[in-house]
């Protein structure tokens, strides 16, 4: 979400602005008015812009964000050994479960499902015992 300020405050924040790694930006001047006005480029050149055109009025700088990248999911083997390691240390599975779901890119049922694949035998033995 941006902020509007004048173009003279975006340029007092133009050093920290050159410090961020999203280098695209786009100025906006005077949004749903009828002088509105958009400006896209680099934030190393948005400086010389605002110098050259001086703009009046509210001003909204929009910066471009940061990249998503996509985790890879783990393998089987890893999951089951942190599930293993989750419920050995007093965890329920559905709070193992929701704990690696969390700390990976999988849904929670996909994890779910394979948990109860490899655990299901020895959570009924537990089950048993405690009865």
């Amino acid at each position: 979400m941006g902020r509007r300020h004048s173009a003279s405050e975006c340029l007092k924040h133009y050093e920290d602005l050159t410090r961020i790694r999203a280098p695209q930006c786009v100025i906006a001047r005077e949004i749903t008015k009828l002088h509105e006005e958009f400006w896209r480029g680099y934030i190393g050149e948005a400086k010389q812009e605002f110098l050259i055109r001086q703009p009046k009025g509210e001003v909204t700088l929009l910066i471009e964000g940061k990249e998503e990248t996509k985790a890879e999911n783990p393998t089987e083997s890893q999951l089951e050994e942190e599930l293993r390691g989750l419920i050995s240390d007093g965890h329920s599975l559905s709070t193992a479960v929701k704990t690696v779901a969390e700390r990976t890119s999988m849904r929670k049922k996909e994890v779910y499902l394979m948990a109860l694949k490899k655990f299901a035998k020895q959570i009924q033995v537990e089950d048993e015992v405690d009865e």
